[in-house]
C-alpha cells in the first residue's frame, strides 16, 4: 500500500509538470489590439512591462512598457507590439522550436539581436543577428542543442526601440525536461515491479 500511495505521488508530479497546450499554437496580436479600442493609424501605451498570453509572457526592460501600433500606424497592417531596449518572450513550458514574425518599427530598418535562452531563462543558448525592414521577417528556430525557455528580441543601432513583434508561434505540446522525464520513468517502472510481484 505503501509502494502504491509512493508510486502515485510520483505520478502525480510527473503529469503536473506537463503543460495542458496540444498541437502548435500562432499567437498574433491583432485580436489582443482590437479589443483595447484603439483607433486606427494611433499608437498607445500598454502600461505595462508584461502581458500574459496563453503559453507565454511577453515583457519589455523599457521604462514606458509595452508600444501597442494600430493598423496604418507606420506601416502596420493589424495590431501590433514593440518594447523599448528588449523584448522578451518567456514560455509557459519547455520548448524544442518557436518562430517570430518580425518587421521594423516605423521603418527606420536595422539590425537587431534575438537571443534565445535555456529553460532556466538565464543560460544563453545562443545569438542570431537579424536584419529588419519594412516587410514582415519570419525567425524561425529548431536546432538548439538544449530545450528552449525564453528568446529575447533587442535592438543593436541607435534605435532605442526593439523591431515589432506580430506574431509568436511556439510548441504547445508538452516538451518533458530531462529531470521529468526520469521521474515518469521511475515512477513506470516501479508500477511494473509491483504489478509483476502481486501477479507471483
Amino acid at each position: 500500500m505503501r509502494m502504491m500511495l509512493v508510486l502515485g505521488a510520483l505520478l502525480a508530479a510527473c503529469l503536473l509538470s506537463a503543460s495542458t497546450f496540444a498541437g502548435t499554437v500562432t499567437q498574433d496580436f491583432n485580436a489582443y489590439g482590437a479589443s483595447t479600442g484603439l483607433p486606427n493609424v494611433q499608437a498607445g501605451w500598454v502600461g505595462s512591462p508584461s502581458l500574459t498570453f496563453p503559453g507565454f509572457t511577453l515583457s519589455t526592460t523599457g521604462v514606458y512598457g509595452l508600444q501597442l501600433d494600430a493598423p496604418g500606424y507606420y506601416g502596420a497592417v493589424n495590431y501590433e507590439l514593440l518594447g523599448e531596449n528588449a523584448l522578451t518572450v518567456t514560455f509557459g513550458a519547455a520548448q524544442n522550436w518557436f518562430s517570430l514574425d518580425l518587421r521594423d518599427f516605423a521603418g527606420f530598418g536595422g539590425l537587431d539581436t534575438i537571443s534565445v535562452y535555456g529553460t532556466d531563462d538565464v543560460t544563453l543558448l545562443a545569438t542570431y543577428g537579424i536584419t529588419l525592414n519594412g516587410s514582415i521577417v519570419t525567425f524561425t528556430d529548431s536546432g538548439e542543442s538544449a530545450l528552449i525557455g525564453a528568446v529575447s528580441l533587442s535592438n543593436v543601432g541607435s534605435e532605442a526601440w526593439t523591431g515589432i513583434l506580430q506574431s509568436v508561434t511556439y510548441n504547445g505540446t508538452a516538451v518533458p525536461e530531462p529531470a521529468t522525464a526520469v521521474l515518469f520513468g521511475t515512477a513506470m517502472l516501479g508500477l511494473a515491479g509491483l504489478i509483476r510481484r502481486r501477479k507471483r
